[in-house]
């Protein structure tokens, strides 16, 4: 089997992450890296994917990425920040390579839309991939065959709660100047994972944004920018009654950590979806678990097998490179971003709640995936 070629633009704590797959594989071989802060500062990390400070390629102010770099590479993976992402995707596809983008295409709908029409007008849809983190979680996969066999007994789904609130992270606290800013898309870009699983698990055909709320969850991170959000999407599609809300909550510097969704059938029963961090997944068997409840007493469980996400996207570049299409398609991509260029026009009419009652009825609300606003008058 042969081996391709790949050049990493960032190689942060996400690149990391996925590259324990890329190592396992031995298909995808990491042969360049370039980013916008000097090789000098990168010396462990590049050493750690076998590199020298001569692979290594400084990206200017202008986010520009030097020709050179392309140069005998079959892959190219952009996860530096998302403000860069618009010019970079069109830049790689453009030199021919295929191109993989994590989280986003562009931070408004201005620059996605423009990136969408580059890649439909070259004829780029086998070349461009767009990697969104819970597409491929092992939940998310097998949601659908939970929701066909338990809308079959208890009705529809008519609510849904989710929850996804990670506690502080080194990390966070070195990428906070522009993690939660409108420049990159802010918190609510940065969590769209709640979308993946209501589009591909839940198989949703419709999420269009009611309202939302926005908190200053840790002021350490950010008084300006939201740190919390809740938000209210209405949602249709097979599974789905009418008029279907999910009441999805997202924060970052919390004191708990959760990442869960709640589907609540039209009988009064509910299923429940607890996901794993991304750090456990890629070094144990745990892919999470699911439980049935009624009455509020779980009646069934499961605790899925399947391949980490990072494994899948190696399978998917190898497919690529071999000319077979992987991946989502570019309508489906636009379908998942519309509610991010919504709450882009609602929160210019917000303001942070940053009372600690506010703020703890929130917090409280997330932990018990509460089917309701839970928002302060």
């Amino acid at each position: 089997m042969g081996q391709y070629t790949l050049g990493a633009i960032g190689i942060g704590h996400w690149f990391e992450r996925l590259y324990i797959g890329m190592k396992e594989s031995n298909r995808i071989k990491v042969a360049k890296a370039a980013g916008a802060n000097p090789a000098s500062g990168k010396t462990d990390r590049l050493n750690a994917l076998g590199l020298t400070k001569d692979d290594y390629y400084a990206i200017p102010e202008s986010s520009i990425i030097p020709r050179d770099f392309f140069g005998g590479l079959d892959i190219v993976h952009i996860s530096d920040p998302n403000e860069f992402h618009a010019l970079q995707t069109k830049q790689s596809l453009g030199e021919g390579k295929i191109t993989i983008t994590e989280k986003t295409w562009g931070i408004n709908r201005k620059e996605f839309n423009e990136v969408v029409g580059f890649i439909r007008k070259n004829g780029f849809e086998k070349k461009a991939y767009l990697h969104l983190h819970y597409t491929h979680k092992t939940l998310t996969m097998n949601l659908e065959e939970l929701l066909k066999k338990y809308t079959a007994r208890y009705g529809k789904v008519r609510a849904v709660s989710m929850t996804f609130f990670e506690n502080v992270r080194e990390g966070d606290m070195r990428r906070k100047g522009w993690l939660f800013s409108t420049g990159s898309g802010g918190l609510f870009m940065d969590w769209i994972h709640p979308f993946e699983i209501l589009h591909f698990g839940a198989k949703a055909d419709s999420m269009s944004l009611g309202d939302i709320e926005l908190y200053a969850e840790n002021p350490d991170y950010d008084l300006s920018n939201p740190t919390g959000i809740h938000a209210e999407v209405n949602v249709s599609g097979r599974f789905f009654s009418g008029g279907t809300v999910a009441f999805i909550r997202i924060a970052k510097g919390t004191k708990e950590n959760k990442k869960s969704a709640r589907f609540v059938f039209e009988s009064g029963s509910y299923l429940d979806l607890n996901y794993m961090d991304s750090e456990t997944e890629f070094h144990s068997n745990r892919r999470g678990s699911w439980g049935l409840y009624e009455n509020g007493k779980k009646i069934e469980e499961g605790e899925p097998e399947g391949p980490t996400t990072s494994d899948i996207l190696v399978s998917d570049m190898v497919k690529m490179c071999e000319g077979t299409g992987a991946g989502f398609s570019v309508d489906e991509a636009v379908k998942i971003f519309e509610p991010q260029w919504e709450y882009q026009e609602l929160v210019k009419k917000k303001s942070l709640r940053a009372n600690r009652e506010e703020n703890e009825r929130f917090i409280r609300c997330g932990l018990t995936l509460a089917i309701d606003s839970c928002i302060l008058a």
